[in-house]
């Protein structure tokens, strides 16, 4: 069997098979180096970053994330007055909303990479673009060593010699002066030196406090909220108060011009009010009399009351005598008539 499937093979057309070959092999090595940009593998998460200048980035360049690869740009376009980054980053990477970029130097010499660095709360959605506020471009040594050339360029000199000559009199003319100043910055010094270890326990201290200030931040601006809350509600209640005399003031005007518009009906009732209050005034001594003699009366009629089903009540001069007694002396006398009695 083995036999039969050599035989065939050899009979098949050799040239053909060695470009199918040569081709399948062409693929598989341009997929190999473009593995990552295949439509069908998940290169990770696709962002967007705006700078002023590419700083010679260029497409392929690694992505960096706390030092370490974690995706590769895809893209430098132009947009408009600024420059476009596309890249990709790892799907473990979480960016923030507060993740900054930047175009960083990766060797020596002078080989470019992007790195990211994520901050802030949230995450920021796959095809966000941060832009020119929140990324930053690199700076050349080309472009640092033409500054540093035109501002060299730009020193007078001849007036800077001018000046080391002046500074050099004036040093010369004043040796004592300065022997004194360096006296006293040694002096200084050493007053410095002897308090080392104060200095160290203060800084601790501050240290400390700095601490302590980090970890109550939330209480102290808790507290400055509701210091605000106080002073609104404050605020709130004083306008009500100024609504409130405002109103006041108003009924005050209305009660003067009210009394003013009535003073002639109002005279007459003030006046007999006034006699009923003088009348009750005078007889106050007689009231509190009657009500301190009802309370004993009206014990012992609870008493009397309590002690079975009938109670006897004696109320003195009830009925003035003049009227009682004819009536009593005639019913004494008819009850003597009917019981024989003379």
């Amino acid at each position: 069997m083995r036999t039969g499937m050599t035989r065939r093979f050899r009979e098949m057309n050799q040239v053909r098979i060695g470009v199918i070959g040569t081709v399948a092999l062409v693929v598989l090595v341009l997929a190999a180096l473009n593995f990552g940009s295949l439509p069908f593998v998940d290169t990770g998460r696709t962002y967007h970053a705006r700078f002023v200048d590419a700083g010679g980035l260029n497409t392929g360049d690694a992505v960096q994330v706390s030092g370490k690869d974690a995706g590769r740009v895809s893209a430098v376009e132009i947009d408009g007055d600024a420059v476009r980054v596309s890249f990709t980053v790892d799907d473990r990477v979480v960016l923030g909303t507060d993740t900054t970029v930047e175009i960083a130097t990766a060797t020596a010499l002078g080989a470019r990479m992007l790195r990211v660095r994520p901050a802030g709360p949230g995450e920021e959605s796959e095809g966000t673009t941060f832009d020119l506020d929140r990324t930053t471009a690199p700076y050349e040594l080309t472009e640092a060593l033409g500054d540093l050339a035109t501002t060299a360029a730009d020193i007078d000199t001849e007036q800077v010699a001018e000046s080391m000559r002046v500074l050099s009199d004036t040093l010369r003319r004043t040796p004592d002066d300065i022997g004194a100043a360096l006296d006293g910055v040694q002096r200084l010094s050493t007053t410095v030196a002897s308090r080392d270890e104060s200095l160290r326990a203060l800084l601790g201290n501050a240290e400390r406090i700095t601490a302590v200030l980090a970890e109550r931040s939330r209480q102290v601006d808790g507290l400055i909220v509701d210091a605000e809350l106080i002073l609104r509600e404050l605020d709130t209640r004083q306008r009500s108060l100024d609504t409130l005399f405002g109103n006041v003031s108003a009924l005050s005007i209305e009660l003067t011009n009210l009394v003013a518009d009535n003073e002639t009906q109002l005279a007459p009732t003030l006046e007999q009010v006034d006699a009923v209050l003088d009348v009750l005034t005078r007889n106050r001594e007689n009231i509190a009399l009657a009500i301190a003699r009802l309370g004993p009366y009206a014990t012992e009629l609870g008493e009397a009351v309590a002690s079975g089903p009938f109670f006897n009540s004696y109320i003195q001069n009830l009925l003035p005598p003049e009227l009682i007694e004819p009536a009593l002396t005639d019913a004494l006398e008819r009850a003597g008539a009917g019981g024989g009695t003379p």
